[in-house]
């Protein structure tokens, strides 16, 4: 028997953003109670604040945007939880860490980060905002050079990549993953600010998304569901 679950965070006011982007806020406009005929409300979103999805253009100029990835590469036959506990400040998730998952790692076409820090979004706002783990460039260019099964990668924190540490690089971890000339492989989209907790300890049996197809843009605020076992 199997089940459907989200892995999508709710999107609310003063839910987190990576500090200096701009806050979520959902304005009133009809109200009922009021005397208007039905119940209406404006969104004011940052494309990557809550659950998202990055697409090509987020970093390469020219390169796709959202409405231009095949709807096929938002469906995953086999999502793959791979637990990579953080174990210091600005942790970075390693090429020997995704090897430990062996065979299966090769045959994934999504692979979901549990770095843990999901449990601090919640109660430690700062925490989860600042230090957090993130995928180490040479892991990134190893995925994208030799995972050819591999669609997409998802993470439980703000980024997949150190900011700080991609202000100095080029943003090597993102280009690694999204640019369309840097490899002969196909581009992987990117998932951040996730929560694997309801994937915990199950049998992953599919994955798939519906993004916003916003004309020309860098990214879609998006749910995942998951069918586990």
């Amino acid at each position: 028997m199997s089940k459907y679950v989200e892995i999508g965070y709710p999107i609310y006011e003063g839910m987190p953003v990576y500090p200096g982007l701009p806050e979520v806020e959902l304005v009133p406009r009809e109200r009922i109670e009021k005397g208007d005929y039905w119940n209406g409300t404006v969104l004011s979103i940052y494309l990557h604040a809550g659950t998202h999805v990055d697409a090509p253009w987020h970093y390469v100029p020219g390169a796709p945007g959202i409405d231009a990835i095949p709807i096929e590469n938002f469906i995953y036959n086999r999502p793959l939880l791979l637990d990579v506990p953080a174990q210091k400040p600005n942790d970075l998730i390693t090429i020997e860490q995704l090897k430990e998952y062996g065979d299966s790692l090769y045959e994934a076409d999504m692979l979901i980060f549990n770095t843990h820090y999901w449990k601090y979004r919640a109660k430690d706002f700062m925490k989860y905002a600042t230090g957090f783990p993130a995928v180490s460039p040479e892991a990134a260019e190893f995925i994208r050079r030799e995972l050819p099964n591999c669609k997409a990668v998802a993470i439980d924190t703000l980024s997949i990549e150190n900011i700080e540490q991609g202000k100095t690089n080029g943003f090597r971890t993102h280009n690694a993953f999204l640019d369309p000339e840097k490899y002969d492989t196909p581009t992987i989209l990117i998932y951040e600010d996730i929560n694997p907790e309801p994937l915990i300890g199950k049998k992953l049996l599919r994955a798939f998304t519906a993004p916003l197809r916003i004309l020309d843009h860098d990214a879609s605020v998006v749910n995942i569901i998951v069918e586990v076992e």
